[in-house]
């Protein structure tokens, strides 16, 4: 299976968004399709502007931010527990929604 994207993050570690994970999340996030997109993600993976602990999975999960465009963000969701650490999914939105969970820590 082959790689879309497979980068260095910010914290040194290797992260992959495999080639079938990519088209599972086609269907839901148009943008993928971008390579100027893509292109932000793996910004995103290398100097995010923001990492929040993840709602559903604190310990396993990261989302990764960076400012897309006036309005929008990038937002990268990281499974960091695997070597690998694989994207989960990455989209734009126009909102860090995990500012609003009392219970999540800022790591970055």
């Amino acid at each position: 299976m082959s790689n879309i994207i497979e980068i260095i993050d910010w914290w040194g570690r290797k992260v992959v968004f495999t080639e079938k994970k990519w088209q599972q999340k086609c269907e839901d996030h148009p943008e993928l399709k971008s390579r100027t997109f893509l292109r932000n993600i793996k910004r995103t993976i290398e100097e995010p502007q923001q990492v929040w602990e993840d709602k559903s999975d604190k310990t396993c999960k990261r989302c990764y931010y960076r400012k897309y465009s006036i309005d929008t963000y990038v937002k990268v969701i990281i499974w960091i527990k695997d070597d690998p650490c694989r994207v989960v999914s990455a989209f734009e939105t126009n909102l860090v929604k995990e500012i609003n969970y009392l219970d999540l820590k800022r790591l970055l």
